[in-house]
């Protein structure tokens, strides 16, 4: 049922049992739209109020549910900032799976926090209560906040929005008939439109393009692409060998939003991609999970399993079971390959006005 839901609200699904169940879902989209707009109309007329923080905040959101690639978005802004001599913090919800502790870290956090060194991750579901303890601590600058587009509650500064260009807009449905979590005219509110995975979905670009012009013509438009730096094996330090490209035969293991996208770099690094496991977003690996792993790989005779690197924060504890393949990691990084001075400029004005 819930593969069918997914292909339904993407736009996939030609089955008997998906045309019987649309317009139920439409119908359930009419009320969740109207929740949203009347919502954000409380905020906008003043009934509910935001907490506007003493200090800049900067959101990295989406209007899409799923994988669009905000995290490397967050670590590069970071990053960025760090580098001119400021203190960013990060701050983030932390989401976690059904039946997990919500006191654990969610693995994009602990990810970021490994690989921002020196910059602060703050993960706290009351993001409000966490901006008006940072506000008065002198060693934060701003605090760049993790999806934080549909976030009333906490004032921005600045809202930079995601579009994953390997899934166009032109769908148009909310949740949960589409994968929409606010009606495309909410898209006027972005200070900042990023595409990422251009180079994934380089034949969508320039109908996002004209699609964000007919929205929102004076907000400027970033190009993005992810990519690949490094390739190392989970349990060792990295070394000078671990670099690209990969030209073996692997197995690919992922629990992200767009395992697609994460396949197809995979094969433009060069790899012969034998195998895929895509489990749920946010999955919490298994023992079990692993054994079918290598059991598949011992029948195809593959010794290489390729994860990411927030796969690698929940598969770093499951050593014993992997006995038998070596598992790697391919690390990315965010790069701008259109827009770049527009970006820079945005994130300038904002913690300099």
């Amino acid at each position: 049922m819930r593969k069918l839901l997914k292909n339904i609200m993407a736009g996939k699904d030609t089955t008997a049992a998906g045309a019987c169940l649309k317009p139920v879902l439409w119908l359930l989209s009419c009320v969740y739209g109207v929740i949203v707009v009347v919502t954000r109309a409380l905020y906008a007329y003043g009934i509910f109020f935001s907490f506007k923080a003493r200090k800049p905040v900067i959101s990295v959101g989406n209007i899409t549910a799923g994988g669009v690639g905000k995290t490397p978005i967050v670590m590069f802004i970071a990053e960025y900032f760090s580098r001119k001599g400021l203190r960013p913090v990060v701050l983030t919800r932390g989401y976690m799976p059904a039946g997990v502790s919500s006191d654990a870290p969610s693995d994009e956090a602990v990810m970021m926090a490994e690989r921002l060194n020196g910059v602060r991750v703050i993960v706290d579901p009351d993001r409000v209560a966490a901006a008006r303890a940072l506000q008065v601590d002198a060693a934060v600058d701003m605090l760049i906040l993790d999806d934080g587009f549909q976030h009333w509650r906490l004032a921005r500064d600045l809202d930079i929005v995601a579009i994953d260009a390997t899934a166009p807009l032109a769908r148009g449905h909310v949740l949960p008939r589409g994968l929409l979590r606010e009606p495309l005219t909410a898209l006027k509110r972005a200070g900042l439109f990023v595409i990422t995975k251009s180079d994934l979905g380089r034949e969508n670009v320039d109908d996002i393009r004209r699609a964000l012009a007919r929205i929102h013509p004076q907000c400027p438009v970033v190009e993005t692409v992810h990519a690949p730096v490094a390739l190392r094996e989970l349990w060792r330090e990295r070394g000078p060998s671990d670099l690209m490209p990969l030209k073996d035969s692997v197995v690919a293991v992922s629990a992200i939003g767009a395992p697609d996208a994460f396949e197809a770099t995979l094969r433009r690094c060069g790899a012969s991609v034998e195998g895929v496991f895509a489990f749920e977003d946010h999955h919490v690996y298994t023992s079990g999970d692993a054994r079918a792993i290598v059991r598949y790989c011992a029948e195809k005779k593959i010794m290489k399993v390729v994860t990411t690197q927030k796969d690698a924060v929940k598969l770093r504890g499951l050593r014993e079971a992997f006995q038998g393949v070596s598992l790697w990691v391919l690390e990315i990084d965010l790069k701008v390959v259109h827009g770049e001075t527009e970006f820079f400029s945005k994130l300038d004005r904002c913690c300099h006005p």
